[in-house]
């Protein structure tokens, strides 16, 4: 049994500014090959690049580059296998491709010698890069054999391993298995995506690349938000009027931060329009699901409340502060009254 022209695509995706300027890069803007009656829609296409063929350890591949608006960029080398392998063949090379030393320094590289097209249009570059990967499997269908239904066990495929799972490993698998018609399927899995789709469109792995993109914002901001936060009570010890100063700063930051991961939320929710329940909307929802992106919200918003509500705490200690001052120039000013009128 054989897989027909299959793929193997590996993702690296960086965390490189808070913005990328995609108006100062003359290059062209990602757009879905079948956007299914228009249920998913980019507001603002990440930025595209073809770097060209590659070639690493004796593996070629074409290597791609994507730049999204909330300072993402994503790295993909897309390796072609033949035109027809065998089901054995592919699953033993696409368990090792993904695992071999080299890929990091090879991507790291590549982005190193990306980065001088992109000055200018990084805004705040981030020195502390976060990254995430993903592997994807592509093929035109398997010979002689429907697509949505393929008779081999995916099971592997979808962890990463040859081993005997259990039922319940199969059952949690169906959950993220999509079939638009009998010609093409979608496998998601946490670190692994097989699409077989007999017109050769990717869109399905675009849509997983967003998704990563969003965790890694939004695991940045997470990890962010930790630190000012665990901040504060350093600040906070200085109390009394020799503190107001610190008090102050400390205000004006976390006003700032709030402001600043708002307006960042605010980017990455319109990124992405989803206006009606279909194939790749459901997709879509449920990569943000599988990969923990609801978690990784939710903790965010946690914290956003914390910081807010020790905004207004901070606040309400300022302005505390200021009463007393003003109270103590007061006494002040009466105490020099009559201390001026005695000496009189």
């Amino acid at each position: 049994m054989n897989l027909l022209s299959p793929h193997i695509a590996l993702y690296r995706l960086y965390d490189l500014a808070d913005e990328i300027d995609l108006s100062r890069l003359s290059t062209p803007r990602l757009r879905l090959s079948r956007p299914r009656l228009g249920a998913v829609r980019f507001e603002n296409p990440p930025a595209q690049i073809e770097l060209g063929v590659r070639s690493v350890e004796g593996i070629s591949g074409l290597l791609t580059a994507r730049l999204y608006e909330f300072g993402v960029a994503s790295l993909s080398f897309r390796v072609h296998l033949g035109e027809k392998v065998s089901w054995e063949a592919f699953l033993a090379k696409a368990l090792a491709l993904p695992e071999l030393p080299f890929w990091e320094g090879f991507f790291l590289a590549e982005l190193a010698a990306l980065e001088p097209y992109l000055q200018g249009a990084l805004l705040r570059p981030e020195e502390k890069r976060l990254s995430e990967e993903f592997t994807v499997y592509h093929a035109l269908g398997i010979e002689g054999e429907k697509a949505h239904a393929p008779p081999v066990d995916l099971t592997p495929l979808w962890m990463g391993a040859k081993e005997e799972f259990a039922p319940e490993v199969r059952r949690e698998m169906e959950r993220y298995r999509y079939s638009y018609s009998t010609e093409d399927l979608a496998l998601l899995g946490f670190d692994r995506v097989l699409i077989l789709d007999s017109e050769g469109i990717w869109d399905v792995a675009d849509l997983v690349e967003f998704v990563h993109a969003q965790l890694l914002e939004l695991s940045y901001y997470d990890g962010v938000l930790t630190q000012e936060l665990e901040a504060v009570p350093q600040v906070l010890r200085h109390r009394g009027l020799w503190g107001y100063g610190q008090l102050q700063r400390l205000r004006r930051h976390l006003m700032a931060r709030h402001a600043e991961i708002a307006d960042v939320r605010a980017r990455m929710e319109g990124a992405l329009r989803i206006t009606e329940d279909l194939f790749y909307a459901k997709i879509y929802r449920a990569a943000l699901e599988l990969y923990g992106a609801h978690e990784l919200e939710r903790s965010l918003e946690e914290k956003l409340r914390v910081l807010e509500a020790t905004y207004e705490m901070v606040t309400e200690e300022v302005v505390h502060l200021r009463t007393q001052a003003v109270e103590v120039g007061i006494l002040a000013l009466i105490a020099f009254e009559v201390v001026r009128a005695f000496w009189h």
